[in-house]
């Protein structure tokens, strides 16, 4: 009975070492922090495009309130955004925090998308050209960010798969074992 729970337990070792390592297809932790470094800096341009627009002004020529509420929004998210991803940096092999991250920078371009159209309304056709560039400019680094939270997304499931599999072959192992039938001697 200890020689199959020693088994089993030097399976699941097994397994967790393997799951250390970056199966192919995914990012080594160096990459994942080169992706989230660029996209921190694109982030950082961000600040001072938000800094230098004025949606109360759009809404004195008839824009509605939403675009300054909006405004207070991406202030918020880009804040966001930015401790995000440096949680996920400092752990990149992490699913949720990776989800986290992903769906925080897809949160604030939607808001970026507004403000510029906004821009293109009520504002000056200079500021709305800069959002418009800075939405464009970081698609490629958040489609890197994408794929990898795709393999890091399947990889977390196929280790989660071999484990059980481990688990089940484990508990197959120990039902067929016949029960140690201890007698007790009488004297």
């Amino acid at each position: 009975m200890r020689r199959i729970f020693f088994l089993c337990a030097i399976g699941f070792i097994g397994c967790a070492a393997w799951g250390q390592q970056p199966p192919a297809g995914l990012e080594t932790p160096w990459d994942v922090r080169t992706i989230l470094a660029a996209l921190t800096a694109q982030t950082g341009e961000l600040r001072p495009l938000l800094a230098q627009l004025n949606p109360q002004q759009w809404v004195d020529k008839g824009a509605s309130n939403t675009y300054v509420l909006q405004w207070q929004t991406a202030q918020r998210q880009l804040q966001d955004v930015l401790v995000s991803t440096q949680r996920l940096s400092q752990k990149t092999d992490s699913l949720s925090l990776a989800l986290d991250t992903y769906f925080r920078f897809e949160a604030l371009e939607v808001s970026m998308r507004s403000l510029d159209e906004g821009a293109q309304r009520y504002g000056p056709r200079a500021m709305s050209e800069k959002l418009g560039a800075y939405v464009a400019h970081s698609f490629d680094s958040r489609q890197r960010l994408r794929d990898y939270l795709e393999d890091l997304a399947s990889s977390t499931e196929q280790n989660f798969k071999i484990a059980d599999e481990e688990a089940q072959r484990c508990r197959g192992i120990i039902s067929k074992e016949a029960p140690s039938s201890s007698k007790k001697k009488k004297y």
